[in-house]
């Protein structure tokens, strides 16, 4: 097995502290340096050295984070391989996801997995944006769901440890009060709504991000009035005739009474991509295996039931 101190000195070198590595991997501050400390000792070899109010990796300690990466994989893969040769799945096994893929995709997803492998244990943690990656690399989670652009780093690129692949395609959709112009039988373009003031979030958050580009591809820059991300407060901005909203179909599984959720069309339909990320050398484990096609079986059913509702209430 790794030396789960290794795992420490990973988690230290991607939150950039002591704190914020104890924090991700549920242990104290004093802990993780304690056992670096020993880590480094063993060693013989200085690992980390202070920055400021944090600490930064020495070129030894950078160096054996790389190697650490490499064996971690080979891990995986040897811990794939004896699952295999096992009768029945079973061990824990951590899910991490954005909250509204938490709520359609995961919830069902996790309840087929204890219903089909009662050896399983499926846990949920709720995460935001990129951050499944890092909790992947540190081995606070192994599965994680997030959306497009968050599956790669700020260079542009996927990390080498962690494969992503495309889960679903999530479609977005109008959400106008149950009076407005626009709350017919649908579909519509989103250039319908060009005039409209906006609901959605700030810069850099998921909701500005899937609506801006979408936007633009329709010929308008929105004039965003409110700015809200989570579901349930976008909802209530819009039942209050505050402005329209751009929001994922798979966030209206829990409608508001005075909200219409109006399908969009036209030449490019906005949609986002949601992914699902795992270790690398852990996509044959049957563990994760069966896990992902949990979720792509959740997702695909919630997918299809929103376009159901849409239908029957248009």
């Amino acid at each position: 097995m790794i030396d789960p101190r290794l795992q420490l000195l990973i988690a230290v070198s991607e939150y950039g502290t002591v704190t914020g590595a104890g924090e991700a991997l549920q242990r104290s501050p004093s802990g993780v340096s304690k056992q670096l400390k020993e880590l480094a000792a063993d060693l013989d070899i200085t690992l980390l050295e202070r920055q400021g109010r944090g600490v930064r990796l020495t070129p030894a300690g950078q160096r054996l984070v790389e190697h650490a990466r490499v064996m971690n994989a080979q891990w995986e893969r040897a811990l794939g391989e004896t699952a295999l040769a096992a009768t029945e799945l079973c061990g824990r096994v951590d899910i991490g996801a954005f909250p509204t893929a938490l709520a359609a995709i995961v919830a069902p997803a996790v309840v087929s997995l204890r219903r089909d492998h009662p050896g399983l244990q499926p846990r949920v943690h709720e995460l935001y944006s990129g951050t499944p990656l890092r909790e992947l690399e540190t081995g606070a989670i192994d599965v994680g769901l997030l959306v497009g652009a968050a599956g790669r780093t700020a260079a542009g690129t996927r990390p080498r440890q962690v494969s992503v692949t495309e889960l679903a395609t999530d479609p977005i959709d109008l959400l106008v009060h149950r009076g407005h112009r626009l709350a017919g039988p649908g579909p519509v373009d989103l250039a319908d709504a060009a005039d409209e003031d906006w609901i959605t979030g700030r810069p850099g958050q998921d909701a500005f991000l899937e609506l801006v580009p979408a936007a633009r591809a329709a010929g308008f820059v929105p004039r965003v009035v409110h700015h809200a991300q989570e579901f349930a407060a976008t909802s209530a901005l819009v039942a209050a005739g505050l402005g329209v909203a751009a929001v994922p179909r798979l966030a209206t599984v829990m409608p508001h009474p005075d909200v219409v959720r109006v399908t969009l069309a036209g030449p490019r339909v906005p949609a986002r991509t949601i992914l699902v990320a795992v270790r690398a050398g852990s996509e044959d484990n049957p563990r994760i295996t069966v896990c992902v096609a949990a979720l792509r079986a959740a997702a695909a059913e919630a997918l299809s039931a929103g376009a159901a509702s849409r239908r029957s209430t248009g």
